[in-house]
């Protein structure tokens, strides 16, 4: 595996399934993400992507005010997730921007991963991740981007 593709195809095609996997080397037993040609715990090339559990906990987050380019919807949350099974996830998190006078608000919150779609013309189902409650309650928020208008 020495392409990008080679190294997440298989990735890809879980999260279209809805299924959140991450590798794991075969050697020492960690997982790790992103993937890479070799572990970067002991440098073993035997790894595998194996299922994860899909939940986790917020250890950093910020709002992001401009996004790309001026089709994505803005606010919106991004956090590092660590995920139970000892890797971390740069991600989204499907919530509303927090008040700004409460830094760090969402840090310890417990998340369950979701798929949504990506912002096009990227449209693989990304792993995006929404608070334990909400997810009890279904008040998860809307992840689809929503293009702007053109100016007449």
């Amino acid at each position: 595996m020495n392409t990008p593709a080679e190294l997440t195809g298989e990735f890809w095609s879980a999260a279209a399934e809805g299924r959140l996997v991450r590798p794991v080397c075969d050697d020492c037993g960690r997982s790790f993400f992103t993937p890479r040609v070799v572990c970067p715990h002991c440098r073993s090339a035997r790894w595998r992507y194996v299922d994860s559990v899909g939940t986790g906990t917020v250890s950093s987050h910020t709002t992001v005010y401009r996004g790309p380019d001026e089709t994505w919807a803005t606010p919106y949350v991004l956090g590092v997730v660590d995920v139970d099974e000892d890797w971390s996830l740069l991600t989204r998190l499907l919530v509303d921007p927090p008040d700004e006078a409460e830094p760090g608000v969402l840090i310890g919150t417990r998340v369950q991963v979701h798929f949504v779609p990506g912002h096009p013309p990227d449209t693989r189902q990304l792993p995006a991740f929404a608070p334990l409650d909400a997810v009890a309650t279904a008040a998860v928020p809307s992840a689809a981007p929503v293009p702007t208008e053109e100016p007449s």
